[in-house]
């Protein structure tokens, strides 16, 4: 193997040793985020070791095993991905990686698709192999199982059988055919990569992970690799990436294996190294994935008038203080005072709703109250300002709420799956100068 594979090495993530290594020297940086179920333990042994072997001529490739599985840290309950792109940043800045192609696979796509557009700057090239968006059927996404379905004629065959091999025979059916150690090695994978219980506690929060509504905010080169004739593929998933994530290349493959080191392999590393060795133009980082938190202070006018200039003032500037002092404490980036009320932004969608139910719960002390508005999409970086549709939205869903209320949109709701936060459904509202309805979430519980 070029270059010598690392030890495995943990770093960790708050309270969370996330296990990574790194294989070969080569001039470019390769972060594989594996899916939910692998582990690096077994990246250097074959037949995985094939593929690693094949990306380690032409790259340093990075890899770590997601939290809850493998060697990091095991977990009560799956982790949203919010908390798992802060893995990432983690892993990459212990191996000293300021950019790095990202690749993924299958459901690993998510994570992938969702750490592309929310740091931008750290991310070359992204490349996804039978990824997808989501895993179960929604509106407009008909062709998956439905949830239902896939519990009953996915998960519950693949726990009875966890350990076993069968699922690696299943999903690498020329794989086994030629190499009967095969069906042994992914019993191993499977063993130590997950128990049983907790793969299936992975899977379920899977079938309710929804990144549809980010892709068109990815800015990387993205090359969308598909085997249509392998088993257990369904095609429609890599083509919807491809429809949605701008400038995207989709090239479909040989081979009758589900897996990247399965039957088509070296078909497989020649578009890996020609997509991001060549000369691939890139875009501009001006513009990046974020939540956008708008707070105002409810009666803001009738309140300065009976408080006078000198105490409104006093008010208000406890009022900045306490919003930066949480918004830092969450995570977020406190971007300007708008006079009554305060515009943040945070990486991370779950970090924003608790920042901002912590906030209209914490300005009581200054005789106040707040309605507050979320949503995440893409924004304009405009100096320490930031601009752009998303933050009119924003806006105007704070706008709807009440005293102490946090109102978010769907997207916000579709994005903290697994985190424990609760929400009530508000129904469709029209958004001053922003076209069609939107579906409107009040915030019920945020899980602390």
């Amino acid at each position: 193997m070029p270059g010598k594979p690392s030890p495995v090495r943990y770093v960790r993530n708050g309270e969370q040793h996330i296990a990574y290594r790194t294989f070969g020297d080569g001039e470019q940086d390769y972060c594989v985020i594996l899916p939910s179920m692998g582990t690096i333990e077994m990246l250097g042994e074959s037949p995985a070791r094939q593929v690693i072997e094949g990306v380690a001529q032409f790259s340093r490739m990075i890899s770590f095993d997601r939290r809850g599985s493998g060697l990091s840290d095991p977990i009560s309950e799956p982790a949203p991905l919010e908390d798992q792109m802060g893995d990432v940043i983690a892993v990459l800045d212990a191996c000293g990686s300021e950019r790095a192609v990202i690749s993924a696979e299958a459901e690993g796509a998510m994570l992938a698709v969702m750490f592309a557009a929310s740091y931008p700057d750290r991310v070359s090239h992204l490349i996804l192999l039978h990824g997808m968006a989501r895993v179960t059927s929604a509106p407009g996404y008909e062709w998956p199982w439905s949830e239902e379905v896939r519990e009953r004629d996915f998960l519950a065959p693949t726990i009875a059988r966890w350990g076993s091999g069968d699922t690696g025979a299943v999903l690498a059916p020329m794989l086994s055919g030629r190499d009967p150690s095969f069906v042994d090695w992914w019993a191993r994978w499977e063993r130590l990569s997950a128990s049983p219980g907790t793969m299936s506690k992975l899977s379920r929060l899977i079938s309710r992970m929804d990144v549809r509504s980010i892709l068109p905010r990815v800015q990387a080169p993205t090359l969308i690799l598909d085997r249509p004739r392998a088993a257990q593929v369904n095609s429609k998933h890599s083509e919807y990436l491809a429809e949605h994530i701008p400038g995207a290349i989709f090239r479909s493959l040989p081979g009758r294996d589900a897996i990247s080191f399965g039957d088509g392999i070296e078909a497989y590393l020649e578009a890996v190294e020609e997509f991001t060795m060549g000369t691939v133009s890139e875009r501009g980082s001006a513009r990046a994935l974020a939540t956008v938190l708008f707070t105002d202070i409810v009666g803001s006018t009738s309140h300065a008038a009976a408080l006078g200039d000198r105490r409104w003032r006093e008010t208000l500037e406890g009022h900045d203080r306490l919003t930066r002092e949480l918004v830092g404490q969450y995570g977020g980036k406190a971007i300007k005072s708008t006079g009554d009320g305060f515009l943040a932004t945070f990486d991370g969608p779950a970090r924003a709703v608790r920042c901002a139910s912590a906030l209209t719960q914490r300005v009581g002390e200054l005789g106040i109250q707040l309605r507050a508005g979320l949503h995440a999409g893409e924004i304009e970086l405009i100096g320490a300002d930031v601009g752009g549709m998303a933050v009119h939205i924003g806006a105007r869903i704070g706008a709807l709420g009440g005293p102490g209320e946090v109102l978010t949109s769907s997207t916000v709701r579709d994005l903290v799956v697994g985190s424990g936060i609760e929400f009530d459904e508000r129904g469709e509202e029209e958004l001053k100068g922003v076209p069609g309805a939107w579906r409107i979430f009040a915030v019920a519980g945020t899980g602390e």
